[in-house]
């Protein structure tokens, strides 16, 4: 069982993230928290945590010097950063430190497993390739990373490639490059899996109409969405519907 530590000094927060029952779904066990930097590495003295979810603001030494220790210290662990919008900028340079991500408060929950599931998958990879894989993520793959973690938080919203671009520093055309070459999806095909995926979660819930689920996944135009969920599951979102 993979062992999490959860780190913010809001202990309402910390308690119920510790409390939630999808962690033993994904066999993830949550040891403890804590309320700042120097109280994880304590922890972490002690138990081999596998996963840390830190807030950005701590007295103590804050989410980012914690992920820099554990990014220059204990490479193996996983660390995902909690922040609110206004820190963007600031939870970004935990991105440096190969942070798997950022989740907004307050707390999407579907949004954080979403994001734990993904790097329990990724990080099921073959001996062979872990061997030629660089430990530290490059330049490129850090902004990838960036992009995708801002589409996580974002894809309810009108963004484009043009809007990720600019976030990155880096011309539309050349960033489009970047990002297909490393996850061999274009932007959209990506933003447009996202917000599919997520729509499929929402259409199990039968009380939410067809229109309101489009507009949670940033279509503005409930039959443009019908037409990009056919597109892209060959199911209309009532076909798929009523399979559940």
């Amino acid at each position: 069982m993979k062992k999490m530590l959860i780190v913010d000094d809001d202990w309402l927060i910390s308690s119920s993230l510790m409390s939630m029952d999808e962690w033993q779904e994904r066999n993830i066990d949550v040891v403890g928290t804590a309320e700042s930097g120097k109280e994880a590495l304590h922890w972490m003295e002690n138990e081999k945590i596998d996963f840390i979810l830190t807030d950005i603001r701590m007295p103590n030494m804050d989410g980012i010097e914690l992920t820099k220790h554990i990014y220059e210290h204990s490479p193996g662990t996983h660390v995902i950063v909690m922040s609110g919008y206004e820190e963007f900028t600031y939870a970004h340079s935990a991105l440096k430190y190969n942070a798997k991500g950022y989740i907004l408060k307050p707390i999407d929950t579907n949004e954080l497993f979403e994001l734990i599931d993904r790097i329990q998958k990724e990080s099921v990879i073959p001996k062979a390739k872990s061997m030629s894989y660089d430990k530290s993520a490059s330049y490129h793959e850090r902004l990838v990373l960036s992009a995708k973690s801002y589409i996580h938080a974002n894809y309810m919203n009108p963004i484009t490639l043009k809007d990720v671009s600019k976030r990155v520093h880096l011309t539309e055309h050349y960033f489009g490059q970047i990002f297909k070459s490393i996850t061999s999806e274009s932007f959209i095909q990506f933003l447009t899996r996202v917000r599919m995926e997520r729509a499929c979660q929402l259409l199990k819930k039968p009380n939410l109409k067809y229109y309101e689920i489009s507009q949670q996944v940033g279509y503005n135009d409930p039959k443009y969405f019908t037409k990009m969920f056919q597109k892209q599951y060959g199911l209309t979102p009532k076909e798929y519907r009523k399979q559940f």
